[in-house]
């Protein structure tokens, strides 16, 4: 009996060492050398102001790391000019029978565009001073155009040739209403330079392909008068509404190319 209960305990403890010996070992992971961690990029922050050919202005906000780069950008800017911008012209004719002169004036109170867009940008540095960027854009513009143009004309008879009740003058008004919706998608390809710690100076252009949706209105006002022969007076008004679609590629020449200036906070 005892010789079984031996045989049964050293059994049994046989057993249990096999047991321990199969479970798996659990140990701490091994702290990697801190020369092998990859180390983490200041995170940055730049405001910059934007001017693309000569008529355009934009204020930008950038954010991300040494590599890479978001930015959010509004633009702002005229089309040609904004406000009254006069553009007078006369003509006279003098015949034997007749005379007639003609005056045209041109205003454009409202001239200007709009746009937002936001792009990805990655930074690749090739000197300490130099670097290049590219990145793609998404971007959404408006535009607006008003004009008016005033035309006159003052024919003037010979009374000795007894058409005198003929005289009139006569004035056409025409207002052209012009506004576009242009979403666009495109990549920023340029150079950066460091002008020191706190600024930078950005190059770019910006190709991209663009859908534009122009909603064009025009009024024309014709009216004529006949100062001696007032019965004769006649007015006449006509609308036209002309909305056109267009597809195309735009910002590949370096005459839209920006400069942008911005203040770089690096955390």
């Amino acid at each position: 009996m005892k010789k079984i209960k031996t045989v049964f305990t050293l059994t049994a403890t046989f057993l249990a060492a096999v047991l321990n010996a199969q479970e798996p070992q659990t140990t701490a992971p091994v702290a990697q050398p801190a020369a092998l961690q990859k180390p983490q990029l200041p995170k940055v922050q730049e405001y910059g102001i934007g001017f693309s050919s000569l008529n355009s202005y934009s204020l930008q906000y950038r954010w991300g790391n040494e590599s890479r780069l978001y930015r959010i950008q509004g633009n702002i800017g005229g089309l040609g000019s904004v406000g009254n911008t006069p553009n007078n012209s006369s003509t006279l004719h003098d015949t034997i029978n007749n005379s007639s002169s003609s005056t045209n004036k041109t205003t454009t109170p409202i001239n200007l565009n709009c746009g937002l867009s936001f792009s990805i940008l990655k930074l690749k540095s090739v000197s300490e001073k130099f670097g290049f960027l590219y990145g793609g854009i998404f971007g959404l513009s408006y535009s607006i155009n008003q004009s008016t143009s005033t035309g006159t004309t003052n024919n003037v008879y010979s009374i000795n040739s007894g058409n005198s009740v003929n005289n009139n003058n006569s004035t056409t008004t025409t207002k052209r209403n012009s506004q576009i919706f242009t979403p666009s998608i495109g990549i920023a390809l340029g150079a950066v330079y460091n002008i020191n710690a706190s600024f930078r100076l950005y190059a770019e252009i910006d190709p991209n392909i663009y859908y534009a949706y122009n909603n064009s209105t025009t009024n024309t006002t014709g009216s004529t008068t006949y100062p001696n022969a007032p019965n004769q007076n006649n007015t006449q008004t006509s609308n036209t509404l002309n909305p056109t679609n267009t597809f195309g590629l735009s910002g590949l020449s370096n005459s839209g190319a920006s400069l942008t200036i911005v203040y770089r906070i690096t955390k």
